[in-house]
């Protein structure tokens, strides 16, 4: 966000709300003035808000495109501002008020002066409610690490999922599989005739009402495959596909991770 306040087209718009005041000798923008204005107006707090943060949004679009892989993001009001919808799952790091007095006691700032910069804020309680997981910083920066690395593992673990598609030769044998496998506390999501996330080639003929398709870790593909196979008899499966999905649903992704908030 430093790096957009530097920008002339924003020098520009900031001299034009509220004039040569917010400038430095040097003729750059006064980051402290502009703090004095913006925390004591909700109008102008809202302005900047408007003006700034789309712009924060399209350079962080266009660095997470640029990556391969799960990304983690730290985004400014993100709940203020909506949850992008390139997000697949969201974590809120709280800290008690006294301790981010403390903390923030370097930089000048007492109680009163966290209170004026935080007072149009979401309240903790309310991102708490929509954040999926919640990481708790009120301790060593030590056991904030040990927290973050072991929830970083959890996340890396969600890169070995898969979504493994059958189409099987009668509506029986597809309703069989369908119920073996939303027996298999491994199999993180089953459905029966799923959307464009099991599509063949034009080449092979498949009735939409016959595929079922599963979510699993690749370590439990060979199974589910050979159960699969199992149960559609003497002829196996019509033919079954990875789908190659990157993105799966907010739900099997907490329950890969084994977790609810906290």
């Amino acid at each position: 966000m430093a790096e957009l306040w530097k920008r002339s087209e924003m020098v520009e718009l900031a001299v034009g709300r509220w004039g040569e005041r917010i400038l430095t000798p040097g003729m750059a923008l006064d980051r402290s003035a502009i703090s004095r204005i913006v925390f004591e107006d909700e109008m102008e707090y809202r302005w900047v808000c408007e003006t700034i943060h789309p712009l924060v949004r399209e350079e962080m679009v266009r660095a997470v495109e640029s990556l391969d892989g799960w990304v983690v993001a730290e985004i400014p009001l993100m709940f203020e501002n909506g949850v992008p919808d390139w997000i697949d799952l969201t974590v809120y790091v709280e800290a008690p008020e006294d301790e981010r007095v403390i903390r923030n006691a370097s930089r000048g700032w007492d109680r009163d002066e966290l209170r004026r910069r935080e007072r149009w804020l979401l309240g903790s309680d309310r991102k708490k409610k929509m954040a999926d997981l919640v990481l708790c910083n009120d301790g060593t920066r030590e056991e904030l690490e040990e927290g973050a690395s072991d929830l970083g593992s959890r996340f890396l673990s969600l890169s070995s999922l898969v979504r493994v598609c059958f189409a099987l030769g009668s509506p029986e044998a597809s309703r069989r599989l369908f119920r073996e496998l939303s027996r298999n506390g491994r199999v993180l999501e089953v459905e029966i005739a799923p959307g464009e996330e099991c599509k063949w080639s034009d080449v092979f003929h498949v009735d939409p009402g016959l595929i079922v398709s599963a979510i699993v870790r690749s370590g439990d593909l060979e199974e589910t495959m050979s159960m699969a196979t199992r149960i559609s008899g003497e002829g196996g499966p019509v033919s079954s596909i990875l789908s190659g999905e990157r993105r799966f649903p907010k739900e099997v992704l907490m329950r890969a991770m084994g977790s609810d908030k906290g």
